[in-house]
């Protein structure tokens, strides 16, 4: 039976249809104890509780001998878009621990996961050491990044995967192939890493090319069936653990809407639209934080990427006013604008170019499920005043029903199951790896050892 060495496992995503395509989990480790009871409750019993710079991990490697593939989604939290970009960050240096264990065990085939912006943070120089570092020890590395969507997530999630064989051997790993045509979104980078277009899979999908995929899944055709909470689905829960005043925001927010200031779009909500939260302010109000909203964002006014503050004259002639400085003054005290330098303004508030309290359409695929989804500031049910349950965030990264992410009914566990399931790799593209895996390894035995 073929042998699987999973690091850095999680709750198992990477894992799951490894195991179900009769792959042996001969060792699994994580550091974090929530994600090692999730894993044995529903992977593998063989999994422990190990930090890889502990010297119990080495010594638990080198008992191992050998293996046919090794597994890791190594911390990326020192790449992460989502967070600090920190050079320094200890953890991005944790892959050492995983090539250490290649390097002792010898997989005929390992597979790594990460954010994409190890390709893009510190121009690409965590990348280029990666591939440099495994290349030492006789692996030659291929490194993607997929798009999730392609593969049948009801969900956008772009990460790079690392795919490494032996120098020595004459098989060819496959990459996977999508099966759904997605269309580009605006915004993504894709500097340092190839990104797999269908141009790339030629005949593996033939010539009708995008025509020859299935449409993309939408959180519509996850979801259909959980749109009310209820204990008959397990997981299907939500914290409850927010201020009641986000119930006006959750209102005033429609589909595909956000609450964002800095924006000036048709998707933005204004924080000055509700009154009853974030205070009411008057005509003439209103009128000049539209006016620095809608030109804030003007190269004439400075080269701040995020947008830049207006001279208090500037404001005045955009509006049409002969005197503002009342109205500037109010919404000083108000908390709507900030002085950036001398008489020169911008708004304050819900500053965040992508916004907040943000309220994905029904008909489209989720946005990239995160840790924190348990908190409805940061995403909203397209349906329901409410964030995205725990049932309804493992459906959008295709965990089945029946893999169970809590321990038991506490706000704690359930806060540890969103942060679980935000950071595994989504069970499908699991499934394509392992099938390629397989393919590899029966080519492998073909060529290299008959």
């Amino acid at each position: 039976m073929l042998s699987v060495v999973s690091l850095f496992s999680g709750a198992g995503g990477l894992d799951l249809w490894f195991k179900r395509l009769g792959f042996a989990i001969q060792y699994a480790c994580d550091h974090d104890p929530a994600a090692v009871a999730c894993y044995a409750r529903n992977i593998d019993r063989r999994v422990v509780v190990r930090d890889v710079s502990d010297a119990r991990f080495r010594h638990e490697i080198r008992e191992i001998g050998t293996c046919d593939v090794l597994l890791g989604g190594f911390p990326c939290q020192g790449f992460s878009k989502a967070g600090p970009k920190v050079a320094h960050d200890k953890r991005n240096s944790l892959y050492l621990e995983m090539l250490w264990a290649v390097q002792k065990l010898q997989p005929h085939l390992f597979i790594a996961e990460n954010v994409d912006g190890i390709a893009q943070n510190f121009q690409g120089a965590y990348l280029h050491q990666i591939v440099a570092d495994f290349d030492a020890i006789e692996y030659r590395v291929a490194h993607r990044v997929l798009e999730a969507a392609s593969f049948g997530l009801p969900q956008y999630r772009r990460r790079i995967f690392f795919v490494g064989t032996k120098r020595a051997s004459r098989a060819a790993f496959t990459w996977p192939v999508p099966g759904h045509h997605v269309r580009p979104r605006n915004g993504v980078s894709q500097a340092g890493a190839p990104v797999l277009s269908l141009a790339d899979y030629g005949q593996q999908i033939g010539a009708a090319g995008a025509q020859a995929l299935d449409p993309a899944h939408t959180i519509e055709d996850a979801l259909a069936d959980l749109v009310d909470l209820s204990d008959d689905t397990p997981d299907h829960r939500v914290t409850n653990n927010w201020p009641g005043t986000y119930q006006a925001i959750f209102e005033a927010i429609g589909p595909g809407q956000k609450l964002c200031n800095v924006r000036h779009a048709s998707s933005s909500v204004y924080t000055w639209q509700i009154p009853g939260v974030f205070g009411a302010v008057t005509e003439d109000e209103r009128l000049i934080l539209e006016v620095i909203s809608r030109h804030r964002r003007h190269k004439k006014y400075g080269d701040r990427p995020n947008g830049n503050p207006l001279p208090v004259e500037e404001i005045v002639r955009l509006c049409g006013a002969a005197d503002i400085g009342g109205e500037i003054g109010s919404l000083l005290k108000k908390g709507y604008l900030r002085e950036v330098r001398d008489h020169c303004y911008d708004l304050k508030g819900a500053m965040f170019c992508s916004g907040i309290f943000k309220r994905p359409r029904w008909r489209e695929p989720a946005p990239t499920v995160l840790t924190n989804f348990y908190s409805p500031r940061y995403f909203l049910h397209p349906l329901r005043n409410r964030p995205f349950s725990l049932r309804e965030c493992a459906r959008l990264q295709g965990f089945p029903d029946h893999f169970i992410l809590t321990a038991d009914d506490s706000v704690r566990s359930l806060v540890d199951g969103y942060r679980l399931v935000g950071n595994a790799v989504p069970p499908p593209l699991s499934k394509a790896f392992a099938t390629a895996a397989l393919a590899y390894l029966a080519e492998r035995a073909a060529r290299d050892v008959a």
